[in-house]
């Protein structure tokens, strides 16, 4: 990985894009490389009934989780002013237009100029995580003058391992040896999202899991990533 690098995450919620590629983020931030990250909804309303949506409880558990957001993106090493957030309601990203969210995206790849780009998994059952891979995928198609030379898919703990009849399979990892601690301190930020052990979102299994993609790789630990499309890499 080299400087002149610049990343692209397209995430479907705050702490999605921690748990699927926080410690290669914060790498690449630690080689100088800008990086910016994209929501494509918010992330607490799923919780609720539609008719709860503007009352002020969720509105302030919306507004602590983009602060959260903040704070995690701080810890790896990311600027405020290259965080965007949504107010699309969480896991209702399937009732709206594709298009739409493809438009989103492009407009961050024509303004940002990304040379790598990582989002979801096609396979996550998360109806947003999913819609997040689709409507990506247009939006990176090999055009003539294409800033981006790879796209990644990343994997997000409790969620990504619910679709046991097609697990993820990584082909692509990432040295994150040096920022696993940064990783397990940006999700330690969003603090009503981390749980003790053995639940997923816990420290211990964020290194276990990157424990065992480093190991897969030849390395005390990694991220790993399916590779959608790559040009010399």
């Amino acid at each position: 990985m080299q400087g002149k690098e610049r990343v692209l995450v397209i995430a479907a919620h705050p702490d999605d894009e921690v748990l699927g590629c926080g410690g290669t983020m914060a790498r690449y931030r630690t080689l100088g490389c800008p990086v910016r990250v994209v929501f494509l909804a918010e992330g607490v309303t799923a919780r609720f009934m539609p008719e709860q949506f503007n009352t002020p409880e969720v509105i302030a558990k919306s507004e602590k989780r983009n602060a959260n957001a903040v704070k995690a993106m701080a810890a790896l090493g990311i600027e405020a002013d290259q965080i965007f957030f949504s107010e699309r309601p969480c896991c209702r990203l399937d009732q709206v237009p594709l298009l739409d969210l493809t438009k989103q995206v492009e407009s961050h790849i024509r303004d940002f100029q990304p040379t790598r780009l990582f989002t979801h998994s096609a396979d996550d059952p998360n109806v947003d995580h999913g819609v997040a891979h689709r409507a990506v995928l247009p939006a990176v198609r090999p055009l003539s003058g294409q800033s981006l030379r790879a796209v990644f898919a990343f994997e997000v703990l409790s969620s990504t391992e619910w679709n046991p009849l097609k697990p993820f399979t990584p082909t692509v990892f990432h040295d994150i040896t040096d920022s696993m601690e940064q990783k397990i301190e940006a999700m330690t930020a969003y603090e009503d999202e981390m749980h003790p052990a053995p639940h997923p979102r816990s420290p211990e299994v964020l290194r276990a899991l990157g424990r065992f993609r480093g190991a897969q790789a030849g390395l005390p630990y990694a991220e790993g990533f399916a590779l959608v499309r790559g040009i010399n890499l």
